[in-house]
C-alpha cells in the first residue's frame, strides 16, 4: 500500500470485531513504533507497553469506562479492541518534550496499522481514569518512575477502511 493511500485510509475506529490481531502484526506495529523521531536521547527515558491478554484488556477497558455526557450510558472507550499499546516516559523534562516523542510514536502505531488493514484509535481521554486505578496500573508493570502519557489500540475494524477525500481541514498561512 502507498503512503497516499495509508492517509486516505487512516481514521478512528470507533467499532472493532473480536478477532485478535497476529503476533507478527503487533511486531510491525511497534517497529513501526521505533522509528519515530524522537528527541536526542528520549530513547532512554520512553518506553512502550503491549497489551494484548483478554484478560487484562478487559480490566483496562473497565478501568477506562466513560459515561456518555448525552445519554448517560456507559461508554467502552477502547472501542471493542483487542490490543492496546501504552507510551510512557520518565524525567519528563521542563518543556514536556516528551509528550512530541508520544505524539510521533502514536502516529507511526496508526499509520502503520492501516497499513495493514487494521483499525486504529488514538487514546487519550480516558487514561486519567486509568491512572488511578492502581490495581490495573500495577499489572501493566511499567518500569519505575514511568507514567503513561497516551497509548492506542488497534484491531479488525467492524466495517473495512474505506479511504476518504483529503482536503484542507486546517487553516493555512503561506507566506
Amino acid at each position: 500500500m502507498d503512503f497516499e493511500q495509508v492517509l486516505t485510509l487512516r481514521q478512528t475506529t470507533r467499532k472493532y470485531t473480536d478477532q485478535k490481531v497476529s503476533d507478527s502484526d503487533l511486531e510491525k506495529i511497534l517497529q513501526a513504533a521505533q522509528t519515530a523521531p524522537l528527541a536526542a536521547g528520549d530513547d532512554q527515558t520512553t518506553h512502550l507497553t503491549l497489551v494484548k491478554d483478554p484478560v487484562l484488556m478487559e480490566e483496562i477497558r473497565n478501568a477506562c469506562m466513560l459515561t456518555s455526557r448525552k445519554t448517560g450510558q456507559k461508554i467502552d472507550a477502547l472501542y471493542g479492541a483487542q490490543a492496546m499499546i501504552f507510551v510512557s516516559a520518565t524525567d519528563l523534562s521542563e518543556d514536556h518534550i516528551e509528550y512530541c516523542n508520544t505524539g510521533c510514536i502514536i502516529e507511526n502505531i496508526l499509520l502503520e496499522a492501516t497499513a495493514l488493514g487494521l483499525g486504529s484509535t488514538y487514546i487519550w481521554g480516558c487514561l486519567k481514569k486509568l491512572r488511578k486505578n492502581e490495581e490495573v496500573m500495577k499489572k501493566l508493570c511499567l518500569p519505575q518512575g514511568y507514567e503513561i502519557l497516551s497509548a492506542a489500540v488497534v484491531g479488525y475494524p467492524a466495517k473495512p477502511l474505506a479511504p476518504r477525500e483529503i482536503s484542507r481541514k486546517l487553516s493555512v498561512t503561506e507566506l
